[in-house]
């Protein structure tokens, strides 16, 4: 009983003490906490946050770097400013006011995109399903391929529940071509027929022109799990023959050359007449120039962390993920699927047409991307993405 009385009567006098001091915490000098966002680009609108900024106009100043960035607005707890010129990288941030200067976060400037992009759905309406309609009336079930016919119909693959050939007509309506075998990715030959790859059989097979689905009866290698079939400007067919690590060239139906090019995935053939190839799970993109197999991006890592981009001039830098679809476009860079990291991307070669010193660059992230078609304008992306069940627009300004 006598020590509950004395710690309460040591108690007591402490807050008599408190009370009679009248004591108030105070903390006067300059901080920094955060800033946001801590990326962008020249122009940007930015806000510092910390404690005892000046609240009377023009005694506060904010350094991002050297350069001095203007003040919009003001408090003690804030302040928003215009990020102002500075080349690409990461600076400090210093706010000088009467009471001192402190210099403790930074901000990074990022390349600002060339364009803008904004993407639709145009056909399906998410659920796996086949019907079909107009635009999201229409129902896919895992749309895979894309590719254009010489009408301006986009033909697509679809290995769902439901294995088809679905043709969108440049009003988005949506109709079937024929129900057939599992198919993968495809193309038209030169005499017009769709020809695609029938990865579970282990076949090619091509559609007529009365629709009519029938097998290529491919000799001079054993195919398996083949993903993808593309014809060069010859006219010769090129087969992903992902399961045998090889990329076969086809003259007729008889395999004349393969490639070795580990989990190839895709294909597509740039200007030039090189065949750009895509993997699944090397981490590489590589190109196939007359008997050469060069890597020409990548770090041989998929890892979503980091700069996926790399440094600009030295795709070898860049992460590349499973590449699933790729697209040689008119403007001279080659589009890309990445599923690792659920983006449409590009690579750019120089000015000399040398890839391994162009540039690699994220165009639009989201989805699960699976093939695309770019316009020859290089303003539109059509663009499957398959467990979303649709197929999109990527409209670029």
């Amino acid at each position: 009983m006598k020590r509950f009385l004395s710690v309460f009567i040591i108690l007591a006098g402490l807050m008599s003490v408190s009370c009679k001091e009248n004591y108030v915490a105070s903390v006067t000098e300059l901080q920094l906490a955060s800033v946001s966002p801590a990326t962008g680009y020249p122009g940007a609108i930015i806000t510092v946050y910390g404690r005892n900024f000046s609240n009377e106009f023009g005694e506060n100043k904010v350094f991002i770097g050297e350069k001095e960035a203007k003040v919009l607005e003001y408090n003690s707890w804030d302040l928003t400013v215009v990020a102002p010129e500075q080349e690409v990288g990461t600076y400090s941030i210093t706010v000088v006011t009467p009471k001192g200067s402190i210099t403790g976060l930074s901000f990074d400037y990022v390349e600002k995109p060339e364009h803008e992009y904004i993407v639709s759905t145009i056909a399906g309406n998410g659920k796996n399903a086949h019907a079909d309609g107009a635009g999201t009336a229409a129902q896919f079930s895992f749309p895979e391929g894309i590719v254009l016919d010489k009408e301006g119909n986009l033909w697509v693959s679809q290995r769902g529940t439901t294995t088809a050939i679905r043709k969108i007509d440049p009003n988005f309506n949506v109709t079937t071509v024929t129900t057939t075998e599992l198919p993968w990715h495809g193309s038209f030959a030169p005499d017009g027929s769709y020809w695609f790859a029938g990865k579970p059989k282990a076949k090619i097979y091509k559609v007529g022109s009365d629709n009519a689905v029938s097998e290529v009866n491919v000799t001079g290698t054993t195919l398996n799990n083949p993903m993808d079939v593309r014809f060069d400007k010859d006219g010769n067919a090129w087969i992903c023959n992902r399961g045998a690590n090889e990329v076969c060239k086809v003259a007729g139906t008889t395999v004349v050359k393969t490639y070795e090019v580990p989990v190839n995935a895709c294909i597509t053939f740039d200007a030039k007449g090189r065949a750009i190839v895509g993997s699944e799970t090397s981490g590489y993109l590589y190109m196939i120039d007359g008997d050469n197999v060069v890597q020409i991006a990548g770090t041989g890592a998929m890892s979503t962390s980091g700069n996926l981009d790399g440094t600009k001039g030295d795709p070898s830098t860049a992460t590349i993920g499973c590449t699933c679809g790729i697209f040689a476009a008119k403007d001279g860079s080659v589009y890309f699927c990445d599923r690792t990291n659920l983006a449409v991307r590009k690579i750019t070669p120089d000015e000399n047409g040398d890839y391994t010193k162009g540039t690699v660059k994220t165009l639009v992230t989201g989805s699960y991307p699976s093939d695309l078609y770019v316009s020859d304008d290089c303003t539109r992306i059509y663009l499957t993405c398959a467990t979303a069940h649709v197929v999109k627009l990527i409209e670029i300004f």
